[in-house]
């Protein structure tokens, strides 16, 4: 193909136009990665829509979540070091923040070198938290909900690429045109030759759009692939992908090559939401059979959190808006939930000193994203019934 995939951009257009930050494991896990002896990293989650920025909102509510964590810190050394974080944050919103969007999510820390700034292009609860580690479970979360979705929309003459995400939409800066004749007969032409002529033509441009969406699956990590238009074009180019792409079409949708960016990402919407409540269906049947086998599934917060220890968990599944109580040791990074009828005296995987945490399935599902497994958070009914079998669960790798 002569198009140069490396001159391609992805451009944000439709009702909120503006940049965000695509997020990906790969990004994420040198913050799992991240801790610090004691206090000293903040986590920042902010509403940055436009009538929170104009007004002044996010400023103020920033500055009583302060507020409200220096009343709870004693040491004069500490409190220095989290008002200085706040005040970079602060600088940020004031002289560097770009156009009003959804979530601002900025982690920052001096002593461990640390700035990092994501704008999110979904709702994120506003939250401040002071720790030893960045906050990342809002991320997880996210991540979790949405993956990369390419689409391609294609006509016999034109098509036009995409990439979903987190309820976004993003066209490529190049749509791909083929001239194909009209199907009238010309002049000196037979129509029959004349039919296969414009058949020829059409033929090329499928192979081409699916030779394009492949490249551009690969480079993009197109997890999953919509096509979309008439029935007749995508059954045409979908036989041209290559089988490991064409394992990846999750839709097939009817649209118009001319339809608005805003149409075809409430058409693909709808269709990641109705995959996710299914997967979360599937894994929660999945992780119960196995648990109930005595295979590769375990329930419950002891059976879960060794797992997650000896690095054995494949897919954690929880749900959401969990949170639980522990303790994690300092020696080993072990996690210990508090159900036991008093406090353990020491880790039980290596003896060594342990600490109060306030949610144990934060960074359980930390642990589990930096040694390479997923996160699964059940929103949708199937929540419910996972709660009364065992409140979380993991499917694992051996």
């Amino acid at each position: 193909m002569a198009i140069n995939l490396d001159q391609i951009r992805i451009d944000l257009i439709g009702d909120d136009e503006r940049g965000f930050d695509f997020l990906s494991p790969e990004t994420l896990k040198p913050l799992t990665e991240l801790a610090l002896p004691s206090r000293g990293i903040l986590s920042a989650y902010l509403d940055i829509s436009p009538e929170e920025v104009a007004t002044g909102q996010v400023r103020l509510k920033l500055k009583n979540m302060a507020r409200e964590w220096l009343e709870n810190i004693t040491d004069k050394q500490e409190r220095r070091a989290f008002e200085e974080e706040v005040g970079r944050v602060e600088n940020y919103l004031r002289y560097e923040i770009r156009e009003p969007g959804r979530t601002l999510v900025i982690f920052s820390s001096k002593p461990a070198d640390l700035w990092r700034v994501f704008h999110v292009p979904v709702r994120i609860r506003t939250r401040l938290v002071w720790d030893e580690r960045p906050y990342l479970r809002p991320l997880l979360t996210v991540m979790d909900e949405y993956e990369r979705y390419g689409v391609v929309l294609v006509s016999r003459e034109e098509s036009r690429f995409f990439l979903f995400y987190m309820g976004e939409i993003a066209e490529y800066s190049f749509s791909l045109y083929d001239y194909v004749p009209n199907r009238h007969k010309r002049g000196g032409w037979s129509q029959a030759r004349f039919q296969r002529h414009v058949d020829d033509h059409a033929l090329h441009h499928f192979k081409s759009t699916a030779e394009i969406a492949a490249r551009l699956a690969e480079r993009d990590n197109w997890q999953r692939v919509v096509l979309m238009g008439t029935y007749e074009n995508v059954a045409q180019v979908k036989e041209y992908l290559p089988k490991a792409i064409r394992e990846r079409v999750a839709g097939e949708i009817p649209a118009g090559i001319h339809d608005s960016v805003n149409v075809i990402r409430d058409k693909v919407l709808a269709l990641e939401q109705e995959i996710e409540r299914q997967i979360e269906a599937q894994r929660v049947e999945a992780v119960i059979t196995a648990a109930e086998k005595g295979q590769n599934g375990v329930l419950g917060y002891a059976d879960v959190l060794l797992a997650v220890q000896e690095g054995r968990v494949d897919v954690l599944i929880v749900p959401e808006g969990l949170e639980h109580p522990g303790w994690e040791c300092e020696r080993c990074g072990g996690l210990i939930a508090d159900i036991l009828a008093k406090p353990p005296d020491a880790c039980p995987y290596c003896g060594g000193p342990l600490k109060v945490v306030e949610d144990v399935v934060d960074l359980a599902m930390q642990k589990v994203l930096s040694t390479g497994g997923t996160v699964e958070v059940l929103r949708g009914p199937i929540r419910a019934q996972f709660e009364k079998e065992g409140i979380i669960g993991a499917l694992l790798r051996y």
